[in-house]
């Protein structure tokens, strides 16, 4: 299943140098981004420090909720082919010393069929990290220009660059070159849209300077600046920039990084704890590379992508363990009861077959001496 979050990589990275998101992530951004307007201006009613990592928090739980159909069917489907593990191992058993071609393609079969009888599938847990992956790319654009998406931001970002402008020019120039030097820029000072684009770009450091520049001229300007911080900041941490390298921007990739192997470490604990030793040495190999793997390659996405995207990743992943332990609560209690019931895929027979919890997997057999039990998969 990570490989295709791992897939999706290039395409989230490559959105750094891009303005828009496209006309297909385009319009989930749109969408969601009038949901986190919202949740904004609700919390920003409360109050105005920490509203956007608030709406982050809240967002986030919205999204989990709406997605939790979803993930607790993925849940049960892996439930489910825990359950049938032990007898798609004996399946494997028969066929172990039989590498040639017609063996291979019989156990596949009977592995397909009897899963199909059971109502299981290898892929039931895709769909939910599917989804999930267009909504990573709508919430890049999202918490990259909050002022697009966001009213309130994008007032402040207009009053902003009006209190530049209302500064007199030759002060207005010597305090706003060193910042567009440093930044490898052209911009007219004298124009609204080229000073909001500075605006966009200029960091904490880069604010201290020009108000420190501008004296008293820049009071005004000083106001709003604090006022932006106030919504912008966490901790320190500017939510709208890249956490790059430097502290304290790099704690969020680390604990980014932590919250997926905690994620992805917590599940394959409850398929042991179900199925002790039901993987061979290959797949429990791949697994331990890939709890490995995915944390550090999510840890190097965040460090390139807005803080306020790493911040969602790690209450995601939490609330996804948080999410994963409950429902084995459940479902483990439904087992125990007898009351765990699995949709049956196997709608086409007319013959109506015995109900129980898993299908005989000698029903799919056919070797020699195996009796009335085997069938041939030929006469299907």
């Amino acid at each position: 299943m990570f490989n295709l979050l791992l897939a999706g990589t290039p395409a989230l990275l490559n959105a750094r140098g891009t303005g828009t998101p496209g006309f297909i992530v385009g319009p989930i951004a749109n969408v969601m981004g009038i949901v986190y307007n919202w949740l904004f201006n609700f919390i920003y009613s409360f109050t105005e420090t920490g509203s956007l990592v608030l709406a982050i928090i809240l967002f986030t739980l919205i999204v989990k909720l709406v997605l939790f159909p979803l993930s607790y069917k993925q849940i049960k489907g892996t439930y489910r082919m825990q359950m049938l593990q032990p007898e798609l191992n004996k399946i494997k058993e028969k066929y172990a010393n039989k590498n040639d071609e017609e063996s291979q393609r019989r156990m596949a079969f009977e592995i397909q069929e009897f899963q199909r009888e059971n109502g299981a599938s290898m892929f039931a847990g895709c769909l939910p990290l599917l989804i999930q992956l267009p909504i990573l790319y709508a919430l890049y654009y999202i918490f990259n220009q909050p002022y697009q998406y966001v009213d309130v931001i994008n007032h402040i970002y207009t009053n902003v660059t009006n209190a530049l402008l209302n500064i007199d020019a030759a002060t207005r120039v010597d305090i706003l070159t060193p910042v567009i030097l440093s930044k490898n820029m052209t911009v007219d000072v004298s124009v609204f849209d080229q000073v909001l684009g500075l605006v966009k770009t200029m960091s904490a450091t880069d604010w201290n300077s020009v108000i420190s520049a501008a004296g008293s001229a820049g009071n005004a300007l000083a106001e709003i600046i604090t006022q932006k911080h106030a919504i912008e900041y966490f901790f320190g941490l500017n939510l709208v920039s890249t956490a790059g390298l430097n502290f304290p921007g790099i704690i969020i990739p680390i604990i980014s990084g932590l919250s997926t192997y905690l994620s992805t470490w917590y599940m394959q604990k409850r398929q042991k704890e179900m199925n002790p030793g039901a993987m061979d040495d290959a797949a429990a190999g791949m697994t331990k590379s890939m709890n490995v793997v995915m944390p550090i390659m999510m840890g190097v996405i965040t460090i390139n992508v807005p803080i306020a995207l790493g911040i969602y990743w790690t209450l995601s992943n939490l609330f996804s363990v948080l999410q994963t332990w409950a429902t084995y609560r459940v479902l483990d209690k439904k087992e125990k009861k007898g009351e765990l019931t699995f949709k049956d895929k196997k709608k086409h027979n007319k013959k109506e077959e015995p109900k129980s919890t898993i299908v005989d997997r000698n029903k799919f057999t056919n070797q020699k001496g195996a009796g009335d039990s085997g069938r041939n998969p030929k006469n299907r």
